[in-house]
């Protein structure tokens, strides 16, 4: 009688496990994640990327960062501007043929220059120049008075922009081995404070070590 009470019971609580089971869809709900605590630090966070004075530092370093890939841009579009002019394309078609085989700041600036003096809403100088401004780039500030003096007096300008691409990358090459050689100079410092001490700790620390044995 005990047994069959028992497993009565037994049975009565698989049916009510079972019938709870069906009618919540046996969703099982995952502990939702604690973001008390995450929250004030992401807002902080936030806070401290829009300060002012952070958000100039990194806007002068995103303004940094885009000059340099200008600038180690600029002479693969003179040459590709050289190449169209030599295969006896126009200015306007050779420079369209850059922007539509790269895919960059400096292409994307130059496509909408190009667009604004095709519409005639500025000059062809003075969108150049613009854009020389925008990107901060004084080699495009070159690339614009040359190309409108060549342009307007007929001047052959596919051997100027070569010349220039030649300079633009002797520039770098000479701004290159500039920072070669403050590599040892930015080296001492590390190797002053890590190195040095490390190896005189190895070095010396054993012999300090028998030595306190000894006496």
């Amino acid at each position: 009688m005990d047994a069959l009470m028992v497993g009565s019971c037994a049975l009565a609580g698989g049916a009510t496990f079972l019938a709870a089971f069906v009618a919540t869809g046996g969703e099982r709900h995952a502990p939702r994640p604690m973001t008390l605590a995450t929250d004030p630090f992401e807002r902080l966070l936030a806070r401290v990327v829009r300060a002012p004075p952070l958000a100039r530092i990194l806007e002068r370093a995103g303004a940094t960062s885009r000059r340099a890939e200008c600038l180690r841009q600029m002479p693969v579009m003179l040459d590709v501007v050289t190449l169209g002019l030599s295969a006896g394309l126009s200015f306007d078609s050779s420079l369209e043929l850059y922007c539509q085989r790269y895919d960059n700041d400096l292409s994307r600036a130059m496509g909408s220059a190009m667009l604004s003096w095709r519409l005639g809403t500025v000059g062809r100088e003075e969108a150049l120049e613009g854009v020389a401004h925008r990107l901060g780039v004084a080699s495009l500030d070159r690339f614009a008075a040359v190309v409108s003096q060549a342009l307007a007096f007929g001047s052959p300008l596919a051997a100027t922009l070569e010349q220039q691409a030649q300079t633009i990358r002797d520039e770098q090459r000479a701004q290159m081995e500039e920072e070669i050689e403050r590599v040892p100079v930015k080296m001492l410092i590390p190797l002053g404070t890590l190195i040095v001490p490390a190896m005189l700790m190895a070095i010396l620390g054993p012999l300090f070590g028998a030595s306190l044995t000894l006496g």
